[in-house]
């Protein structure tokens, strides 16, 4: 067990410097958990669409590095592995051994124990949430019982989406045991006193979820993102599941022998909470309410796991044979230019710090995002900042190139393009603008993109253009 351990921390720590920095997601978990108590850390928690536990867990480390904040992802990462051992023990010695391995070397997990977000600390919850599951459903004493609600405690004070993870748990437990209203009674009460925050964040999902329309490869790749070592539902799917033919065995051979044990090792009961949560998720991806990313989903990931393990145990040798075959695939991707740790984070927002520290002009312009994006990378001081962004962008949709008439003459500029949500050109944007399948967002920013390029190409002279990851900065002096 020692070296199981062992090997998922060294998987872990394998290239956690990242040199683009945090990218825009941990960056909006970084900057909430910096901003203090007494200058809006609520009232910024209630324009995210999570809950407020792993902000308060990560603000004592919000003035130490990069690599740091990566740590406090890692540690929950680690300690998740004994916990899934514990899991598998419920059932055999060797169910337990093959749970931790799969957890130490599973590329998604690795992957997001690196990454300065939630998802890491909420598997560990769901994990022990699982464990309290199986041992309460063994023994009820009031010991596994306090186990099982703190733990869906953490998962609701960590994910918003727990609430569809805890409500499924508790209809199997009810189902199971018939009489559980002491844990109904304290969820009730967990329920009644985060209603109001809760359907705050609640109504704020389909304002924020905009970028991917659901199709069938969602679940197709919820469950490749989970088994192989290939992630591609981070952000959005592609249309088609074999999108590049050269992942696709990297895809399917190691997806395949994890359903293989999945399927010999299906317990009906915990397989109804995974089908109650895909089918929810699913359901509302399909009424534009939510994105289906797998991470998403990853409340159901320990059980996924659990019968993946119980699986490849029941089946003996043959299950031996495929658990090294799994673990080599994922070990094997370790050394190749696609390796989960690997991953380039082109969002990084100190590809922009940089450029903008480098170019030193007296304006800076920012799109999409708004100034304090960039405040941990950026020297901005003394800058006159502007920014057409999401939450101001409907005051610029006439003519965005306005804008640069409050640059002085004789004065640069550096003006910040996210190229991710700005790539459409302008005969597009202008035959899709009222195109309901478009995103209104890429419409919107490429629209500001454009213009703003015309004007800058009009009215201003030593013209700089930066490019990094899905960045495009240019820099320019207002002539006229």
């Amino acid at each position: 067990m020692f070296y199981i351990v062992v090997l998922g921390l060294i998987l872990r720590l394998s290239n956690i410097v990242k040199p683009e920095g945090l990218w825009n997601d941990e960056y909006v978990s970084w900057y909430v958990a910096s901003t203090p108590f007494s200058q809006g850390f609520w009232q910024e928690i209630l324009k995210q669409c999570h809950m407020p536990l792993y902000y308060l867990y990560l603000k004592p480390f919000v003035h130490f590095s990069d690599t740091i904040l990566r740590l406090t992802s890692l540690i929950p990462g680690v300690l998740a592995i004994p916990v899934m051992y514990l899991v598998g023990k419920e059932f055999s010695k060797k169910a337990a051994y093959y749970c931790a391995l799969i957890t130490s070397t599973l590329s998604f997990l690795v992957y997001y124990s690196q990454e300065v977000r939630f998802y890491s600390i909420l598997f560990l919850f769901s994990a022990l949430s699982l464990l309290f599951t199986i041992r309460y459903l063994k023994k009820s004493d009031w010991k596994n019982l306090l186990g099982y609600v703190l733990s869906i405690v953490l998962v609701l004070s960590t994910h918003i989406l727990g609430l569809v993870y805890v409500f499924f748990s508790l209809l199997y437990i009810f189902y199971k045991k018939k009489k559980l209203y002491l844990v109904f009674v304290l969820i009730a009460i967990i329920f009644l006193c985060a209603y109001k925050y809760a359907y705050i964040i609640l109504l704020k999902l389909p304002a924020s979820q905009w970028w991917g329309n659901f199709s069938y490869t969602n679940i197709l790749f919820l469950f490749s993102d989970y088994f192989s070592p290939v992630l591609t539902n981070n952000i959005s799917a592609p249309p088609v599941f074999f999108y590049n033919k050269s992942l696709a065995l990297w895809l399917t051979v190691p997806t395949l022998i994890a359903f293989s044990g999945l399927i010999a090792g299906l317990k009906k009961g915990y397989a109804v909470i995974v089908a109650g949560i895909i089918s929810v998720m699913a359901l509302a991806s399909y009424f534009g309410k939510l994105v289906f990313i797998t991470k998403y989903t990853i409340e159901i990931l320990p059980i996924l796991i659990m019968f993946v393990a119980l699986g490849f145990d029941k089946m003996k040798r043959y299950g031996v044979i495929l658990l090294s075959l799994f673990v080599l695939c994922h070990l094997g991707a370790y050394f190749t230019p696609f390796y989960v740790t690997k991953l380039k984070r082109n969002e990084g927002n100190k590809i922009v710090g940089d450029i903008l520290n480098k170019q030193n002009s007296q304006n800076v312009l920012f799109t999409y995002y708004e100034p304090n994006r960039f405040y941990r990378y950026a020297n901005l001081k003394d800058k006159n900042l502007l920014y057409i962004s999401k939450s101001n962008r409907h005051l610029y949709k006439q003519n965005p190139a306005e804008i640069l008439s409050q640059i002085p003459i004789g004065e640069s500029v550096s003006v910040v393009f996210l190229d991710s949500v700005s790539f459409l050109d302008e005969k597009f944007v202008e035959e899709n603008k009222d195109n309901s399948q478009i995103p209104e967002m890429f419409v919107t920013f490429s629209d500001v993109k454009n213009s703003l390029i015309k004007r800058l190409d009009r009215d201003f002279t030593n013209y700089e253009v930066a490019r990094g990851g899905y960045w495009t900065v240019i820099r320019a002096v207002r002539k006229i």
